[in-house]
């Protein structure tokens, strides 16, 4: 038994360490301490990052002489609910929650169908200049949206639905809150990442069974691509709701507003900041339900992409 309680000792020892630091680098008191002063760091930066967000849950519970009051009290007096009421009553929630969830909708269908099938054509299918097109959409995430908001205006604006027809402006209509959202080169390049771990005896067979490549897509390969694909479902979600940039710029019929526009309206008629923080903590709630619900999913999303923030 001792025999062979050396031999797995060994066999540890040579496999190597499974984290950053050994168990015999723990030890060492250069190591604590830089593993005591990471972890200081690590808890600093987070509590600045939630800071806000509890300061904006605590506001939306004050009074307004309490939200202007000069030094500021963190914490409320007296909670007051009343504010949340307030805000309903000023902001259409229903209507622009309706939008927010509709425009999400969409995107996130058309952004998985799009990207997948365009990696599936890329990674399994004899495209010519494969390789330069995967370029140019690695290229393009490093454009910043800034850089192409003007011809992103221009293209809604004068939208060519085909040739010789007309083109139709787009401005102030769903279309073009959903169009630029449905195609995404990051979600391209990670799912062709995925299909290459696939193997392409998988393929071959079905071909060999008659399947078409539609049907091939559809009934083996998109089945097997669940994981990234509720990974990407859920970034495409989160960043299209707290889209706000796009929206303001494409949309001056209230009609159309997603809900961060709508929270937008209460600033620009004046309303006191903690009614407009208890709108806020209110669009917020849809973004929180899907983090403790999907949280696992979201962390092996963050360790798969390489996405940090």
């Amino acid at each position: 038994m001792e025999i062979f309680g050396e031999s797995l000792q060994q066999k540890k020892i040579k496999a190597g360490p499974r984290g950053l630091f050994s168990h015999q680098d723990r030890k060492k008191k250069s190591v604590k301490i830089a593993l005591v002063l990471g972890t200081f760091l690590l808890t600093l930066g987070g509590l600045l990052t939630i800071a806000p967000i509890v300061w904006m849950i605590l506001g939306s519970f004050k009074t307004p002489s309490e939200i202007y009051s000069v030094p500021q009290n963190y914490i409320p007096k007296d909670f007051s609910f009343s504010n949340y009421g307030e805000a309903l009553r000023l902001v259409s929630f229903g209507r622009y929650f309706l939008n927010s969830l509709f425009m999400c909708a969409c995107v996130v269908l058309g952004q998985l169908l799009i990207s997948s099938m365009a990696a599936y054509s890329l990674t399994k299918l004899r495209v010519r200049f494969a390789g330069g097109i995967l370029l140019l959409f690695m290229t393009s995430l490093m454009v910043p949206f800034e850089v192409l908001v003007i011809p992103l205006y221009l293209i809604m604006k004068f939208f060519p639905f085909g040739p010789g027809m007309a083109n139709v402006n787009l401005i102030n209509t769903y279309w073009a809150l959903i169009l630029p959202g449905v195609f995404s080169a990051f979600s391209i390049v990670v799912l062709k990442d995925f299909y290459d771990s696939i193997p392409n005896e998988i393929i071959y067979a079905a071909r060999i069974d008659s399947c078409t490549e539609t049907r091939i897509f559809f009934r083996f390969i998109l089945p097997m691509t669940k994981p990234i694909m509720s990974i990407l479902a859920i970034f495409s979600f989160v960043t299209t709701w707290n889209s706000f940039f796009w929206p303001l710029i494409v949309l001056n019929n209230p009609d159309y507003y997603p809900l961060v526009l709508g929270v937008q309206r209460l600033i620009d008629t004046g309303e006191p900041w903690n009614v407009v923080m208890a709108a806020l903590v209110l669009s917020t709630i849809p973004s929180i339900i899907l983090l403790i619900f999907f949280q696992r999913t979201i962390i092996r999303g963050i360790a798969y992409t390489g996405i940090y923030g």
